[in-house]
């Protein structure tokens, strides 16, 4: 979970983004990285992708309400924020909903990236980001409509399953065990979905990749930090990277 590219000035971190609202404890590790830095390189921005929810034309996009049945429908806009960013649902584009419909069946606190980035800014420590809100919702656009159906569909039956494989997830990469957040997160189903995967994975590692190449020669100390799934599993950022890595004890 906390790698050292070989021959480089360059670690991976390997985050949760979100933690159980009952289980707050940052592992050791992350304090140790986060130190040992002298630059970090996180994701993207969050905040910045808000404007890219939304579709931005009612007459080309296809309603989100005619992916699902009208009782799963139903039953995720009683679950939805009437007000603020992500309202109404009917104006979200459907990768949009995917996304975020999860998040609302989970009891979470904050993760890793916004507890380290406010100690870089508190410190003045220099961080940039991999990809853009727009790199993004290039990526997200790509789920096929169908693959988003069935996982609001997926959702809807059972609502508890987010939390349960949170739950599960963060134990895992609290003991530093990647090959058990992966077995973990294949057994979701929306995880197994056609298209689901090669967006949200599979597809940013290999851009990422690409701009992180750039960053192997530097003389800094820099730590990549990155969803724990992007380092495991088929096309994960490391295989792109084509990098040989060992686990920093």
């Amino acid at each position: 979970m906390y790698l050292q590219l070989t021959g480089t000035q360059v670690r991976l971190l390997g985050s949760m983004h979100l933690f159980p609202a009952t289980s707050r404890r940052t592992p050791p590790w992350i304090a140790e990285a986060y130190d040992w830095a002298e630059a970090l390189v996180f994701e993207s921005d969050p905040p910045t992708i808000l404007p890219f929810l939304k579709t931005q034309s009612a007459k080309t996009a296809e309603p989100l309400s005619s992916l699902l049945s009208a009782d799963a429908w139903q039953r995720l806009q009683t679950v939805w924020p009437t007000d603020g960013p992500l309202a109404p649902l009917s104006a979200l584009r459907p990768w949009a909903a995917l996304i975020v419909a999860p998040t609302l069946f989970q009891q979470v606190v904050e993760g890793v990236e916004p507890r380290l980035m406010r100690s870089a800014l508190a410190q003045g420590k220099p961080f940039q980001y991999l990809e853009t809100a727009q790199h993004v919702a290039d990526s997200l656009e790509s789920i096929p409509l169908e693959a988003v159906s069935a996982a609001l569909a997926l959702l809807m039956s059972d609502t508890s399953e987010p939390q349960r494989t949170l739950e599960r997830m963060h134990d895992a990469w609290l003991l530093g065990d990647l090959q058990a957040v992966h077995r973990i997160a294949v057994e979701s189903p929306m995880f197994n979905l056609p298209g689901i995967r090669t967006a949200i994975l599979d597809a940013r590692n290999r851009a990422w990749a690409a701009r992180l190449k750039a960053l192997l020669v530097r003389p800094e100390r820099t730590l990549v930090v990155v969803g724990a799934l992007h380092l495991c599993g088929p096309e994960n950022l490391i295989d792109c990277l084509g990098a040989s890595v060992e686990p920093v004890v």
